[in-house]
């Protein structure tokens, strides 16, 4: 197993406030279906948020359940190896602080949807700058630098997913500026298209861009902070 293609999973802290819990088993809920007994696995968690707790009362067991399903989304058979005879699929998103994305692929029969590899990056100090126009082209610019070993001269045009239509106007206006100019070149190199994705239905991309979110990073700090004592 290539560990880049999982990193960012690997990666993923524990949470520590709803909306983080939230996030992860929004992000878990896309691949259900792949993981065996997944409502009996993940039970301690989803009851943590029974009758809408403002806090979690995390746990050995629940931290147990955490990385039982991280270590699910990183293996066979919900994780595949990338195919090029099939065509690629990509979601992507960026918040304030990061970039989050899958590149998938449909196997099977029925075809259905499986990640072939993960992405998640911090943005550096200029990049918080962006506006969010431009954090959405940079995180397509990360991730198709990131998979380019994939993703350049594929033997089918990729889609990419995501809940932002700028691409389309980088790739037509002629007014750009130099660093847009140099996003617009290196987006030459690849045979794709870009289709809308509401925010609602992006969350696997948004759960893994919003891991360095500042406000909760900071309560993270605390409540670990609060355990040692």
């Amino acid at each position: 197993m290539d560990e880049g293609k999982v990193t960012a999973i690997r990666n993923w802290p524990a949470p520590t406030t709803v909306k983080e819990l939230q996030r992860f088993l929004g992000f878990a809920n896309f691949y259900r279906r792949f993981i065996r007994n997944y409502s009996s696995i993940a039970n301690p968690l989803t009851s943590l948020l029974r009758n809408k707790p403002k806090s979690l009362a995390w746990s050995p067991a629940t931290e147990e359940t955490f990385n039982t399903l991280k270590k699910a989304f990183t293996t066979a058979p919900l994780l595949v190896h990338p195919d090029p005879d099939k065509p690629f699929i990509v979601e992507v998103d960026a918040s304030m602080t990061g970039v989050g994305a899958v590149l998938s692929q449909q196997q099977g029969n029925p075809g259905r949807l499986h990640p072939c590899s993960f992405f998640s990056r911090k943005l550096n100090l200029a990049e918080r700058n962006y506006d969010i126009g431009n954090w959405e082209l940079l995180a397509v610019k990360l991730v198709l630098k990131e998979w380019r070993h994939w993703l350049e001269g594929a033997k089918h045009p990729f889609l990419v997913l995501t809940n932002h239509k700028n691409l389309e106007y980088l790739r037509a206006d002629k007014r750009l500026n130099p660093r847009q100019a140099r996003w617009a070149l290196f987006f030459t190199r690849f045979d794709f298209t870009i289709s809308y994705q509401p925010g609602s239905k992006n969350t696997k991309a948004d759960a893994l861009s919003r891991m360095f979110a500042p406000e909760e990073n900071s309560q993270r700090h605390l409540n670990r902070s609060s355990q040692r004592k």
